[in-house]
């Protein structure tokens, strides 16, 4: 038999192997699916099992094809032993139920849910992208603009959740996928309701007092198994957001419950202290040390709130990017046309009306020091020969057809700059360059 890889860390597996020597995933049951009874089978309403790709705690995930439509879809499937458990088919009926009533584009959509002889079943959307969890270990760090835009979608999804009395409860970065796409950037996809609480209908599949989700994530109230409200899931993005932004989680412990003891009685550290070379903006410590308060009353009230104040916190750092952390001032210039004294700040000569140089284009030389080691702006262009090259390649590329190349990049790396560049490298060569942009008024 062949090596199996491994779906979470895509590491050869032997097929021997229980589980994955790099990540523990259960690789085991993927060697058994290979001999799966339900590859092949049909499901009612048409639901063609063909590949399993992913096994948990509740069951297993197959795709599979609704032959009707032609479309990809996801099929869970409860682990049969788990059949007899009363609990445990409670907690599938409602994650049926709870993602059912969402309509919300971060929410898995459900499709269907039936039973198949004894097999409890649901069928969502195919989601192809990775879980936030093995994105950070494949990416490394997230740039903070991301991380921001993803923990946006989140709460979005978690709002609309809310508004319909429904608390996750089991909110970590293992059931948050990001979804490529095509024009770049992440679409956030929120699943696994298993865990869910309805609470218009008194929906609970825990007894009153029973401690239920990951420790890791649980608000200080979940662990104490007190009343849990949609707070607690926000306590839960705190945490998130905390690991997004340090690399760590803000309990460690040898043992589960001195984690939720720490989550109970603990002060979460500072992330600058945790993290120091991220740097991180003392606005987004602030927002995230007020979504990991121990009392509810003091983090933020609802998920529209703690996303406004990730999106207002995103803006004052664009404010502060996009300001000249440097103003080079003189207190007067001289006027290039007549020779004018021009004061500092004014635009156009008193005496002629010519156009003058802006005072963030001139700089007075400090005492003792020679004109000569002033810098020149703008500065030179340099260090990015490789970039111009790739860009030079997909010039030379344009033939009979149009071709076409994207820059990425954070805020403040120099797109623009490159991209302007490239376009006076193109027109000195003699191409007839023509460029487009946003209105600038």
């Amino acid at each position: 038999m062949s090596d199996v890889v491994c779906p979470h860390c895509e590491n050869a597996c032997e097929p021997t192997h229980k589980f994955c020597p790099v990540c523990g995933f259960p690789i085991g049951e993927i060697v058994k699916g290979n001999e799966d009874p339900l590859i092949g089978s049909t499901l009612p309403g048409g639901y063609v099992i063909q590949e399993l790709v992913g096994v948990g705690g509740m069951g297993r995930v197959y795709r599979a094809e609704q032959k009707a439509l032609g479309r990809t879809v996801a099929v869970k499937i409860i682990h049969p032993p788990l059949l007899g458990d009363e609990s445990a088919s409670a907690r599938f009926i409602t994650e049926a139920r709870a993602a059912s009533r969402l309509n919300h584009p971060n929410s898995v959509g459900v499709i269907d849910f039936g039973r198949n002889g004894g097999q409890l079943y649901l069928v969502m959307e195919f989601l192809r992208g990775r879980d936030l969890a093995r994105v950070v270990y494949e990416d490394g760090l997230l740039p903070i603009s991301r991380i921001v835009d993803v923990m946006v979608q989140v709460l979005a999804a978690l709002d609309e959740a809310h508004h319909l009395d429904i608390i996750h409860r089991d909110l970590k970065p293992e059931n948050v996928v990001l979804e490529p796409m095509r024009s770049g950037g992440d679409f956030v996809k929120v699943v696994d309701f298993g865990l869910a609480k309805i609470r218009d209908v008194g929906t609970n599949i825990t007894s009153p007092g029973l401690v239920c989700g990951t420790p890791d994530y649980m608000a200080p109230e979940q662990g104490r198994g007190d009343p849990i409200d949609a707070r607690s899931d926000l306590y839960a993005c705190g945490v998130i957001l905390f690991q997004l932004l340090t690399g760590r989680l803000p309990f460690e412990a040898e043992s589960p419950t001195q984690v939720v003891l720490m989550h109970l009685s603990q002060p979460p550290p500072d992330p600058s202290r945790v993290a120091p070379d991220r740097d991180i903006p003392q606005i987004i410590i602030d927002i995230t040390l007020k979504a990991l308060a121990k009392n509810a009353n003091e983090r933020y009230q609802s998920a529209d709130e703690f996303a406004n104040a990730l999106k207002a916190a995103l803006v004052n750092l664009a404010d502060r990017a996009s300001s000249p952390a440097h103003v080079w001032t003189a207190e007067s210039l001289s006027c290039t046309s007549c020779g004018a004294t021009v004061p500092a700040g004014q635009k156009f000569c008193g005496d002629c009306g010519a156009r003058v140089r802006t005072a963030s284009t001139v700089r007075t030389p400090a005492v003792g020091q020679p004109a000569a080691a002033q810098p020149t702006l703008p500065l030179p262009f340099t260090g990015r020969e490789d970039d111009i090259d790739w860009l030079d390649l997909c010039r030379f590329e344009v033939g009979s057809w149009v071709a076409t190349a994207r820059l990425v990049g954070d805020h403040g790396v120099g797109k623009t700059r490159l991209l302007r560049q490239f376009l006076k490298n193109a027109h000195d060569s003699g191409d007839y360059v023509v460029e487009s942009g946003p209105d600038p008024w």
